[in-house]
């Protein structure tokens, strides 16, 4: 069987190196891919972004299932063009994505179908914005209406702040800004896998966003992350279910915009165990996506393939999910996300690699092999244990091994935060 995944990052190389290792895969595409990927798996030079492109790859090189992991891709509607062309293709439509692309999309969504989320205001002019930030109370969630232009949710615990980042937005030219009540809780991202009609889930995460230990400083859109979040259990997934994932899919439905692929699902439970919803993801998020892909125990190809032919429920009773726990560390090269270092010589990435699972987000590969930096969040460390304070130890003991210039990680990951966003 022959796959193409698009995408870049840590995500792709994680599932790349999962599905090149199953039985039936005879090769893996990446497209674009990156200097690490290319260790195991074919890379493609075109952008995520180049539907048509990939399309005309896809069909020259007979691909059997192609994964758009790259939410530019999901965005420029890659799954219509591939199903126009009766290829097979892992990924929402770019209309059933739009909950997942754009926030205030997704917030005007939630209000219709009367999802829990924190209440909101949406503006596309700045002096309403600023009106409304001088009204509130603090702190006071600020974001920006899409996913793919860096960090871009800000937690103000005034209004100088929360009118200053509002005059940045609107200065960096973004068209609308959404702002929300700060929820006081525990933050988790929730994963599905769906046919449009039925869902089954894949897992959760706990991302750790801050910058700094005990979750300060700025956001970011993940430093580390466990899995599965410890308070998930029947009861909690049901309510999850009925009051999140099937009003989502009935109402996508109903507008003939069945959503196929993941679905992530950010939440916040609050003490009183309240679920807010905060936004939706159209893949698994980084670093979400190397927890949760290393506890699932089943061939994960084949259930995609069951998501799109729609037999999901026909095919699986459940998605079988290891009893463990995983966690990952990001290393940032740099201080990330204001800026990154590049050219620094990475080392110990074999003697880590005996005990846990290693991820490239943003490396390169030198003329002698060696990997070097290149800027921003660049590995990724993941392990498996029967808690979730051996996982903590394994991955920890592994990164001991790593040593490149300007190296930084939070040591806190897997410790519980409660946080709010």
């Amino acid at each position: 069987m022959k796959i193409l995944i698009i995408g870049s990052g840590s995500k792709e190389y994680t599932l790349a190196k999962i599905i090149s290792q199953y039985e039936e895969t005879s090769l893996v595409f990446v497209a674009p891919g990156n200097s690490a990927i290319a260790e195991f798996a074919n890379c493609v030079d075109i952008k995520a972004d180049d539907t048509d492109g990939l399309l005309e790859f896809a069909k020259e090189n007979e691909i059997d299932l192609t994964i758009a992991a790259s939410e530019k891709a999901i965005s420029e509607n890659i799954a219509d063009k591939f199903n126009s062309e009766g290829l097979m293709i892992f990924a929402p439509s770019a209309d059933a994505a739009r909950i997942a692309v754009s926030k205030s999309i997704s917030k005007k969504f939630m209000y219709k179908t009367k999802i829990p989320t924190p209440r909101f205001g949406i503006f596309d002019r700045e002096s309403i914005a600023t009106d409304y930030a001088r009204k509130s109370q603090y702190p006071l969630v600020v974001k920006t209406d899409g996913h793919l232009h860096g960090e871009n949710v800000y937690i103000c615990d005034n209004f100088k702040i929360a009118k200053r980042i509002i005059e940045d937005i609107f200065s960096a030219r973004e068209k609308k800004v959404i702002i929300e009540d700060y929820v006081q809780g525990q933050e988790f991202s929730y994963y599905i896998i769906t046919d449009g009609y039925n869902a089954m889930p894949l897992g959760s995460a706990v991302t750790y966003k801050g910058t700094l230990e005990g979750n300060g400083g700025i956001i970011t859109s993940g430093l580390g992350a466990y899995s599965p979040f410890y308070m998930i259990d029947r009861t909690l997934e049901s309510k999850i279910f009925k009051e999140i994932v099937y009003p989502v899919l009935d109402e996508l439905s109903k507008n003939g915009n069945q959503y196929v692929g993941i679905l992530g699902i950010d939440m916040i439970m609050d003490r009183n165990g309240k679920l807010n919803v905060i936004e939706f993801n159209p893949f698994f998020k980084e670093p979400d996506a190397q927890c949760v892909l290393s506890l699932i125990d089943e061939d994960f190809v084949n259930v995609m393939k069951s998501a799109i032919t729609g037999t999901l429920v026909d095919e699986y009773r459940e998605i079988n999910v290891k009893p463990y726990f995983s966690l990952s560390v990001v290393l940032s090269s740099g201080d990330y996300p204001s800026e990154g270092v590049y050219g620094c010589l990475i080392s110990g990435l074999d003697e880590a690699a005996e005990s846990s699972y290693i991820s490239h987000f943003n490396t390169i590969v030198d003329n002698d092999g060696n990997y070097l930096t290149a800027g921003g969040r660049t590995i990724t460390v993941t392990a498996v244990a029967s808690t979730l304070e051996k996982a903590a130890q394994k991955v920890y003991d592994s990164i001991s091994f790593i040593n490149f210039d300007t190296m930084k990680y939070r040591k806190d990951i897997g410790k519980t935060i409660f946080i709010g966003c």
